[in-house]
């Protein structure tokens, strides 16, 4: 997760050290005890610590802490299933920063695509995944492509869902990786090649299983059933939305140790919601 780093200029050789600003050790604490909570599978506990960072980068008036506390605080409730609480956080967030003419905020559009998706806004969900592939960073750009893709999927778009499968196609980062052949199984399945598109879900199932990322495995339950629907196996299809159905209600009612990280790109640049 993200953490400000506080770094002193250290003069080799020389009596006197240049030195930065002093941390906030509040701020640090609360950062640190987060992260551990959420790694553990405890958004909850990392929530409040989160607003406990956020209220003290405010106290300090730090943009770049700001956006580190805010974009962890709406993770953590996208974790804990509040993509409406997440927007609201994020919301809060980018205003702050506005204010402070802070603009790193890709990373923010990226948890905000992914809120919106929860909440079945496809259109939403697209826009702001489109804003998030501008982003410099690579890893923010692999998972806005992603998300880009999961609602051009669900939306019908082959066309803007073989760009987006075409453009994670390259990339040999294990997330997007994953994150490729999820699209590719949703491409097959729209191009009318369900055999094939069982197949790619049926093998993305276990990797996501051992991943321990059980949102994205539960997605592949999903289109794994509905490639079987289409190859006329009732059967095998409705064991597998019962598989995924048990999955969910055990997640939802709290009792699995380890949350699945959906779309935290922290998970893939520190350790990942993902």
């Amino acid at each position: 997760m993200k953490r400000a780093m506080f770094l002193c200029l250290l003069l080799a050789g020389c009596s006197s050290v240049s030195k930065g600003p002093d941390p906030d050790q509040a701020y640090e604490n609360a950062m640190e005890t987060g992260r551990s909570a959420f790694e553990l599978g405890h958004p909850d506990q990392s929530e409040s610590q989160y607003h406990t960072a956020m209220d003290r980068a405010l106290i300090r008036d730090d943009a770049a802490q700001i956006h580190d506390a805010g974009f962890n605080l709406a993770t953590a409730l996208l974790e804990e299933n509040k993509p409406a609480d997440a927007l609201a956080a994020l919301d809060r967030t980018e205003k702050a920063l506005t204010l402070r003419q802070y603009g790193q905020t890709s990373d923010l559009e990226l948890v905000r695509s992914a809120a919106l998706y929860r909440q079945h806004d496809l259109t939403g969900s697209e826009a702001s995944a489109l804003l998030a592939l501008q982003s410099p960073d690579t890893t923010v750009r692999n998972r806005a492509a992603y998300l880009v893709g999961l609602s051009a999927a669900d939306q019908g778009d082959t066309t803007q869902l073989t760009r987006m499968e075409a453009l994670l196609a390259p990339s040999k980062e294990p997330a997007a990786m994953l994150d490729h052949q999820d699209l590719a199984a949703r491409l097959a399945l729209l191009n009318h090649a369900p055999a094939l598109a069982l197949d790619q879900a049926m093998s993305l199932t276990q990797k996501r299983r051992d991943a321990q990322d059980y949102e994205g495995m539960r997605r592949a339950l999903l289109v794994a059933a509905q490639a079987a629907e289409a190859q006329g196996d009732m059967s095998t299809a409705a064991a597998l939305r019962q598989q995924e159905l048990s999955s969910r209600s055990l997640q939802e009612t709290g009792h699995v140790e380890k949350a699945s990280i959906t779309v935290s790109t922290m998970s893939v640049q520190a350790a990942a919601t993902r």
